[in-house]
Parts: structure tokens; C-alpha cells; sequence
């Protein structure tokens, strides 16, 4: 909010450079981690929004060549228009929305644009590009997440693998010490032993591969 409240505060003092900067900067993209205008430009702050979105109107007004300009009221009145439709959008969205519709992005105009041109039929184009924006970001976020789900399952998997490898290896080594010395008639009677005993019969298997070397 403060940077918000900052850039307002140089635009409105028109500081060299500011605005220019911000029109080549911008994207769509930037404005979404932006605070919007209802939040920023509340309690003693909304003068602040009135000035700024001003001079965003009137210069974005006086970018046309026609003839027959606004008054100061239409102007007046175009600011609160912009303040009201934009009010859960951002400063930067207004700054961009203007660069945009200036550039021809929504459509030529064969007059001098009114409110029921920008905000009937240039502000929806802007918001069904942002929103377009939006899913994007939201199908690659998912997408993203669920590569990492995928990559977590894997390690998980791998993991597992190895520690049953290891255990495998242990159980083995275990069964390699307790029959070193064995003969074959003493291998098969604990083999007989083992699989009466319901903790000893899983590790039966490990003594008759134990059997096929005695």
C-alpha cells in the first residue's frame, strides 16, 4: 500500500519519468500482486485516489487528437467512473488499462472516447484478457504442484526401495552367520523349526535359499 500511495504521490506531482516507466514495465502479469484501489484509497487517503486517477484520465484523454475534448465536469466525472469499475483493481491495472486501450489494443475509435466506450466496451476486453491471464497462471501452478507430488512419490518410492534392498542384504547376512556352521540334516530342522515358530516362518524362505548352497 505504501508504494501504492507513493507512486500516487509522484504522479500527482508529475515527477519526471515516473509514469513513462511505468507504462513500459508494466504487464498484467505485475498487477496481480498489487493491493487494489478500495484498500489503498480509503479514509484519508481517498483524496489521494481522486488526484491520482485524475491525471491518468486527463492524460490519457488528451492522448486522442480529436477535436472535441471533455470538459473538466466529464473529466470529473469519467475519474469517479474509473474509480468506481476499477475499485478491485489496482493502480497499475489503470496506468496499463490506459497505455492499452491508447495503443489500439481493444479497437480503433472514430471519436472521442466517452465513458460508455471505455467502460462498455474497452474495460470488459481488459478484464477478460486479465482473467485469461489468471487461469494460465492458475494451470501452470497446478501443474507445477502436481510435478512436485510426483517428484516426492518418487524420492518416497526410491527411498523404500533401497531400505527393503538393505533390510534384504542384513536378513541375509544374519541367516549367512547363524548357519556358517550347519550341515544340511541341521539346515532342514531348523527349517522345520522355523516354519512351527509364526515370528521365525517369514524368514523360512532365507534358509532355503541358505539350503541350495549346503
Amino acid at each position: 500500500m505504501e508504494r501504492t500511495l507513493g507512486l500516487s504521490r509522484s504522479i500527482i506531482q508529475q515527477e519526471s519519468g515516473v509514469l513513462v516507466s511505468q507504462e513500459m514495465n508494466l504487464s498484467i502479469q505485475d498487477t496481480f500482486s498489487e493491493p487494489n484501489i478500495r484498500s489503498v484509497f480509503k479514509g484519508d487517503h481517498g483524496g489521494i485516489g481522486f488526484s491520482v486517477v485524475n491525471v491518468l484520465v486527463t492524460r490519457f484523454i488528451d492522448s486522442f487528437a480529436f477535436s472535441n475534448k471533455m470538459s473538466a465536469s466529464q473529466i470529473e466525472m469519467l475519474t469517479v467512473d474509473c474509480l468506481e469499475n476499477f475499485s478491485y483493481e489496482s493502480l497499475q491495472d489503470i496506468i496499463l488499462f490506459f497505455k492499452m486501450a491508447r495503443s489500439g489494443k481493444f479497437g480503433s475509435t472514430h471519436r472521442s472516447p466517452d465513458n460508455n466506450l471505455i467502460f462498455g466496451e474497452w474495460f470488459p476486453k481488459y478484464l477478460e484478457e486479465k482473467a485469461m491471464i489468471r487461469e494460465q497462471n492458475y494451470d501452470r501452478q497446478k501443474n507445477e504442484h502436481n510435478k512436485k507430488q510426483v517428484s516426492i512419490e518418487d524420492v518416497k518410492k526410491t527411498y523404500a526401495e533401497i531400505e527393503e534392498k538393505n533390510l534384504h542384504q542384513k536378513r541375509l547376512n544374519y541367516i549367512e552367520k547363524i548357519t556358517q556352521d550347519m550341515d544340511r540334516q541341521i539346515l532342514e530342522d531348523t527349517i522345520t523349526d522355523w516354519e512351527k515358530d509364526e515370528k521365525r516362518k517369514p524368514y523360512v524362505k532365507y534358509l532355503k535359499e541358505k539350503r541350495k548352497k549346503v
